[in-house]
């Protein structure tokens, strides 16, 4: 494609998109179902930064270091430490006298708004996506590699790989980080700050713990779609599910079209 063009068909949507970029916003903040009105506590908040703050270390730590290749061990070993993350947390709220269900608003009483959400919230988020990463790679050059998961998916085209891979991304990873993400530390900071100061909080915490600098603006953009769906619906299933669609569109991508990015 021309690169002309190809500039045109990347941002074009963005920019129409974010025409209507306010209403979209005061159309999510007005939700339909009111946000789990859980009073959050220091021992809470203590908790939740101290887990995004091991994740931050983790990524700081790692943005400076060698590259350690990713194996097929060291997804199993992700996918079950992450799981011990959410079940301590969860077993700490329900220690202090939190209903995970209601805290969250997990008891999918808006299931048939969030089907129709869900989708509506990925098309409006994904020409953002696309376009901040497409700028972001050319500007990194030829040389920037893609985050060490989907090189480990590339690289090993195996059903045992790719069933690990689609584990941690489609079903762990949505899960314990829209708990931790949306579900705490958006909550948590809402309560102190605001909702426009904690969407912004948490969607740059969100994105600085993947630790893969080409990718930082889109994963900003689709913490603020997760948050936005979120405040909306009123259900943490809401963002989880939009998560989940988003990596899975992503993995789909890495193994269909390994070029798209470049």
């Amino acid at each position: 494609m021309n690169p002309g063009w190809q500039t045109l068909a990347y941002l074009l949507p963005a920019v129409v998109t974010a025409f209507f970029l306010p209403r979209i916003v005061r159309y999510a903040f007005a939700g339909i179902h009111p946000f789990p009105p859980t009073r959050w506590a220091w021992p809470e908040a203590v908790l939740t930064g101290a887990i995004a703050g091991f994740f931050l270390l983790m990524a700081f730590l790692s943005a400076g270091a060698e590259k350690v290749q990713v194996t097929l061990g060291s997804v199993l070993m992700s996918m079950f430490f992450y799981s011990g993350i959410a079940l301590f947390l969860i077993g700490f709220l329900v220690m202090r006298g939190r209903n995970p269900v209601e805290a969250f608003g997990l008891n999918w009483r808006a299931w048939r708004t969030e089907a129709v959400l869900v989708p509506a919230a990925l098309l409006v988020a994904m020409p953002f996506i696309v376009a901040a990463q497409w700028l972001a790679y050319q500007i990194s050059g030829p040389e920037t590699t893609p985050q060490p998961i989907v090189t480990f998916l590339l690289e090993n085209p195996g059903w045992r790989e790719r069933l690990a891979v689609a584990a941690v991304a489609i079903v762990v990873a949505p899960l314990v980080e829209e708990l931790i993400y949306r579900g705490c530390v958006y909550g948590i900071c809402r309560q102190y700050v605001g909702r426009i100061p904690a969407l912004v909080f948490s969607a740059v915490v969100f994105a600085v713990i993947h630790g893969h600098a080409p990718s930082l603006v889109g994963l900003f953009v689709l913490a603020v779609a997760l948050t936005l769906l979120y405040e909306r619906t009123g259900s943490l299933w809401a963002p989880i599910a939009l998560h989940a669609v988003f990596n899975s569109l992503t993995i789909a991508a890495a193994i269909l079209w390994p070029d798209l990015g470049s």
